[in-house]
């Protein structure tokens, strides 16, 4: 009997750590960090305050929260996929995968947090935080699909952080625009393509240049006799 009244636990919690970073999202949108309270936050999550202090540092930390993150589910997600793929190819069709469960919502809230971002630069120490998260929950993933150890093997600790800062630069980019999920999806694929290929390096086309004009012949200057 125990076991369904854990869970029930961390149900309402997950639950009360969600409303209050969703909360938090739409006060700052609507208001501005800086005109958002404590208080504020306890109301509108329907929670007290120290429910509020208990699951987040402060207003930046629960913006950074907000919606749903690959975080809450790539070990779930990456244990699904075939044990004979490669490594890059698995991060890759989770996160794609987990880009079009979002809800419309959750979608662009993943844009406005990190729009908030470029406002209040506090906020993204946190957002990078959950990057962090999701490659240090990847590392051991990765290590045990390949039969490397994290301890000796630098191979799981790349995989990880070169996967990670391809999903980050995507969705940065994304965000900064008003490009649609599709788009999203598209710079995904290009940012593993990429990956994938060993980072090829790129060659700028040559410059085209005009002829230069010839000048003119300078006259010839006669000396006086």
């Amino acid at each position: 009997m125990s076991q369904p009244i854990v869970g029930l636990r961390e149900l309402k919690k997950e639950i009360s750590r969600n409303s209050i970073a969703d909360a938090t999202l739409e006060l700052a949108l609507e208001r501005g960090l800086e005109r958002v309270t404590i208080n504020d936050i306890a109301r509108v999550a329907f929670v007290s305050l120290r429910t509020v202090s208990n699951y987040f540092s402060g207003k930046e930390e629960a913006i950074a929260a907000a919606g749903r993150n690959l975080s809450d589910t790539i070990v779930e997600d990456l244990s699904r996929r075939p044990a004979d793929e490669p490594a890059l190819e698995s991060i890759h069709r989770v996160t794609i995968a987990f880009i079009h469960s979002l809800t419309p919502e959750q979608l662009n809230a993943q844009r406005q947090k990190r729009r908030l971002g470029d406002r209040y630069p506090a906020i993204n120490a946190y957002l990078t935080a959950r990057f962090e998260l999701v490659e240090e929950l990847t590392r051991p993933v990765v290590a045990a699909r390949t039969g490397t150890d994290l301890d000796t093997d630098i191979y799981p600790w790349l995989v990880a952080a070169s996967a990670v800062a391809a999903v980050r630069v995507a969705v940065m980019r994304w965000a900064a625009s008003d490009a649609d999920c599709d788009e999203l999806t598209r710079m995904l694929d290009s940012a593993f393509a990429h990956l994938q290929d060993g980072l090829e390096t790129l060659h700028a086309p040559p410059l085209e240049t005009t002829p230069a004009t010839p000048r003119p012949p300078r006259p010839k200057r006669h000396s006086p006799r």
